[in-house]
């Protein structure tokens, strides 16, 4: 991974090599608008947005804040999205990112369990052909970045192990992370702040396409687990076929799990 990063105050963001004088192996100038200052680097093409973010960016913009980047027409960049794709599609990545503190005085909020799982593998496409030949699982990505099979509820998301991917220990065979989902992000980040300081995180708010999202970790004994949080933005909520999952599904809530003798 390199990246190498410059702190600018110019009221402008610098123009950088055109396009077409880039190759495929080249790195690739990044530029972050952000609090009236520009910070500039340099990024792989295979990196994504969120690692020339914290690679790029001083700490104070990535500690209890919420982030949005834009391109300064307006348009969502995501952070999953692959730096030399944005390059290769405007021409540029010159990127304006709104920072704003969080709130952890947001109120009360509701845990809906996890709608996925990741895991971190040294034979990514054994693990995809398995649960989507094997368990008939939808492949809805599979790129250098991420593979993500699902049946539509859950999913599974695949990540290398690879110490130099991003929010990755390199170590095979481990879970990567639980994802759950929240109706209210914020006023999670309050009550666990608040209830649970044990979990550990930056509580750096990332805007997705459909969903916003936090990273932590805590620890059990000698066990280390990455949590994610997300509030899925009301637009992408839902089934488009219904839900039939609540019709085979078990309510694990409806009542205290197994049956116990005397």
């Amino acid at each position: 991974m390199t990246v190498l990063g410059k702190a600018s105050t110019l009221g402008v963001v610098i123009a950088f090599t055109s396009k077409d004088t880039m190759t495929d192996t080249a790195l690739v100038p990044v530029t972050f608008a952000v609090g009236g200052q520009s910070f500039e680097g340099q990024a792989d093409r295979q990196q994504i947005v969120h690692q020339a973010l914290e690679h790029i960016l001083p700490r104070e913009y990535l500690v209890a804040q919420r982030l949005t980047v834009r391109r300064s027409d307006g348009t969502l960049i995501y952070p999953d999205m692959f730096v030399g794709e944005i390059f290769d599609h405007y021409g540029d990545v010159r990127l304006v990112v709104e920072a704003s503190p969080l709130n952890e005085a947001a109120g009360e909020w509701t845990n809906y369990g996890f709608d996925h799982l990741a895991l971190a593998t040294n034979a990514r496409s054994a693990a995809r052909d398995f649960f989507h030949l094997g368990l008939k699982m939808q492949i809805v990505r599979d790129d250098a970045h991420l593979t993500v099979v699902t049946t539509g509820n859950t999913a599974i998301f695949l990540f290398d192990a690879d110490p130099n991917a991003p929010l990755s220990d390199g170590i095979p065979s481990r879970i990567h992370h639980l994802g759950f989902v929240v109706d209210h992000l914020e006023a999670a980040y309050g009550h666990i702040n608040r209830e649970y300081p044990q979990f550990v995180s930056d509580f750096t708010l990332l805007e997705r396409e459909e969903r916003l999202s936090l990273y932590g970790h805590v620890t059990f004994g000698d066990v280390r687990f990455m949590i994610q949080l997300s509030e899925v933005k009301r637009q992408y909520r839902g089934f488009k076929a219904g839900t039939p999952f609540a019709d085979v599904m078990y309510d694990y809530a409806s009542k205290d799990y197994g049956v116990r003798l005397g």
